[in-house]
């Protein structure tokens, strides 16, 4: 079966003709993009903090798609002890391509020890999630190999003055 030239060109020319009248699915129908982004200020690895003590860190909440998000939430997944409070506790809505900067308080508890601790942070909406970390170094604070150290150290050198002292006449 063999098809003339008249009726090919015809054939392709409505071809042509039904693509510029109907447009592709994928035009007229559009997701909506939705993303969330929330990073700790200022951006560090470290930051050095003392028990007991308000520490004060910012987020930054920032909507990059292009759609509304809404009843954004905060949490946190933190050393058993540890408070952290979020001003403001959440947010109703953060409008396409904004941003907001939420405080975030973090008090270690007493009897945190020296060493790193990791924080990690979270926001949650109807629409997505968001999730970022930060790590905290403890300096200071109570520290109960500390003790026990400085203990064995006190004896060993106690032990020698001892040896010193009862042998050292002879």
């Amino acid at each position: 079966m063999k098809i003339s030239r008249k009726a090919f060109w015809l054939s392709l020319l409505v071809a042509f003709s039904i693509m510029l009248i109907i447009p592709p699915a994928a035009l007229l129908a559009q997701e909506a993009k939705v993303d969330l982004s929330l990073r700790i200020l200022p951006e560090y690895y470290y930051k050095e903090v003392t028990p007991e003590e308000d520490n004060t860190l910012f987020m930054e909440i920032r909507n990059n798609g292009d759609t509304e998000i809404t009843n954004i939430r905060f949490d946190s997944d933190i050393p058993k002890g540890w408070i952290v409070d979020f001003k403001p506790a959440s947010i109703s809505s953060l409008s396409a391509s904004s941003s907001q900067t939420v405080d975030v308080n973090i008090i270690p508890s007493r009897d945190t020890g020296r060493g790193e601790y990791n924080l990690t942070f979270i926001a949650e909406a109807n629409e997505t999630r968001a999730v970022a970390s930060t790590m905290m170094r403890i300096e200071s604070g109570s520290s109960f190999w500390l003790w026990v150290g400085t203990g064995l150290v006190a004896i060993v050198i106690a032990g020698f003055v001892i040896i010193f002292i009862r042998f050292g006449k002879q």
